[in-house]
């Protein structure tokens, strides 16, 4: 029996390009656009089985199409080249992906040194009307209120290292936005992060509800067979904003640490304040009741589907991390952020500088110091069965790291 998923995936490519192609015949308003974002990355001490510098290179081409006054397309066509093609623990603070149901990603290049992947990161078809907002297809899909550990938001949440946060991943989903007033409305989300729907999709609720000086809602849905129930809130005292995020999840999976099926609690506080007009401080801290207060037990984790999918993006237990910006001159802004793994005492510590080079173009420069154990991989040639990994620490495997990034827009 041939597979349907090439029919199915040309099928809807048809059906949603078809409309841009026709826009500028039927009168359509069209905006086009893009950047170019460059990373490289000179690790500057020896990493086991890679090269000393990795170099990433991605290209955007972003469109919308105002169809009418009641619909609007959008497509992202990204092009994505990397040497080599094996990435590190560090290239994860501008890197990132999630599992989509639609393969709409294709290697344009395969060499021993060298990756390219094209893929549309972006293709849906929005109707607005007065009473609800509907958009399906491939977008970008952001709840909750917190920025290294969102714990409501489980479609592709930014990892807590990520510093390169302009674009998330996008979701297969059909999105439903149903507004209930100023800063108040229910969102209800369909999505599929996986080649099987039966045990890749996700159905879920938020609402969003404003009062004064608060923000509040609430989260309930079914996770890739998950029941998870969680709340938010976001509100200010005293020139501090204040957020908090609780999820809770019931699964009928037995954990592959224990024998009980899994059940455990997720949480972030966080707070922000300006200390002047040119220096921005947050602080969040998080629970992670998914991970483990063991180490050894870093690799299993990070094996489960969760991780692989982007979910849970921490192994460990008790987190915290505080971001410092300074911006010492109009076009030039210092920063740092140190994120704490309190369940095996590593620390990721990342000063950067950014520069404004012009309207439409900046450069980043920054450093990656991961403290703390690192890990004992298998000798070059051994038996990984005989000599499996072994990480001590989950912030001690990031080696020391100069990086730098230039991004042009257009």
């Amino acid at each position: 029996m041939t597979d349907s998923r090439p029919r199915r995936v040309s099928a809807v490519l048809l059906a949603f390009l078809l409309p841009p192609l026709t826009a500028p015949s039927l009168g359509a308003e069209t905006d086009w656009g893009g950047d170019v974002r460059l990373f490289p990355f000179l690790f500057l001490e020896e990493v086991p089985l890679t090269r000393s510098d990795v170099e990433l290179m991605v290209l955007r081409g972003k469109l919308t199409a105002d169809l009418s006054s009641d619909f609007r397309f959008e497509a992202h066509a990204v092009l994505e080249l990397s040497s080599p093609p094996l990435a590190s623990p560090s290239t994860s603070v501008v890197a990132g992906e999630t599992r989509r149901y639609f393969d709409l990603d294709h290697t344009v290049i395969d060499e021993a040194d060298l990756l390219g992947v094209a893929s549309l990161d972006r293709l849906n078809l929005r109707w607005d009307r007065p009473s609800f907002r509907l958009t399906t297809g491939r977008q970008a899909v952001t709840w909750g209120v917190s920025y290294f550990w969102p714990v409501i938001d489980l479609f592709a949440p930014f990892a807590p290292q990520r510093v390169d946060r302009d674009y998330k991943p996008g979701v297969d989903a059909a999105r439903l936005v149903v507004p209930l007033g100023n800063f108040s409305e229910i969102e209800l989300i369909g999505a599929v992060q996986g080649d099987d729907p039966s045990e890749d999709s996700s159905v879920a609720s938020l609402g969003r509800f404003h009062a004064g000086r608060t923000d509040f809602g609430y989260m309930l849905g079914q996770f890739h067979g998950d029941d998870v129930a969680g709340f938010f809130v976001a509100s200010e005292a005293a020139g501090t904003a204040l957020r908090l995020e609780v999820a809770h999840t019931e699964s009928d999976e037995v954990s592959f640490l224990d024998d009980e099926k899994e059940s455990f609690w997720r949480a972030s506080v966080g707070a922000d304040r300006q200390l002047s007009p040119q220096v921005f401080l947050s602080a969040e801290a998080h629970w992670n009741g998914f991970g483990s207060d063991d180490p050894e037990d870093y690799v299993r984790l990070a094996q489960s589907d969760r991780v692989r999918r982007g979910e849970v993006t921490s192994l460990g237990r008790a987190y915290s991390g505080v971001s410092l910006a300074w911006q010492v001159h109009p076009l030039g802004t210092v920063s740092a952020a140190l994120l704490t793994n309190w369940t095996d005492g590593s620390s990721l510590l990342q000063p950067g500088f950014t520069w404004s080079l012009s309207n439409n173009s900046t450069l980043l420069v920054g450093l990656i110091v991961g403290i703390g154990p690192g890990t004992d991989l298998p000798d070059e040639g051994a038996d990984s069965q005989a000599e499996p990994i072994s990480i001590e620490s989950e912030y001690g495997l990031s080696p020391l790291t100069l990086w730098a990034s230039y991004k042009l827009f257009f």
